[in-house]
């Protein structure tokens, strides 16, 4: 598993991200108040499938980037489409906790 944690421009936000694997992409997204680290258990499992498993802390949680103002939920989805495309994925499989699974 690594604890570097990457960053990548997406819907005019910094995001900030861990990752394993390589292959297809699988991104994972987290819940309220949770962080990233939602799937450090899981994350290692899932690449060891092949596949290339991205965590990313969703808007508004450090160290990505804090908005001026809330999102709304159509905001929350262009955020998962936006890091789909910044991560070089023409598509990927999204599996989402609580509020992860809103915006997924």
């Amino acid at each position: 598993m690594t604890e570097s944690i990457r960053f990548v421009a997406a819907n005019g936000l910094d995001f900030a991200y861990l990752e394993d694997g390589s292959g297809p992409l699988v991104l994972m997204l987290h819940g309220f108040p949770d962080t990233a680290h939602t799937w450090d258990d899981l994350r290692p499992r899932i690449a060891a499938k092949g596949y290339r498993a991205v965590s990313p802390y969703t808007r508004g949680y450090h160290p990505t980037a804090i908005p001026d103002r809330d999102a709304d939920q159509e905001t929350l989805a262009h955020d998962i489409l936006a890091l789909i495309d910044a991560l070089g994925a023409d598509q990927a499989i999204v599996i989402g906790h609580d509020w992860g699974a809103a915006a997924a």
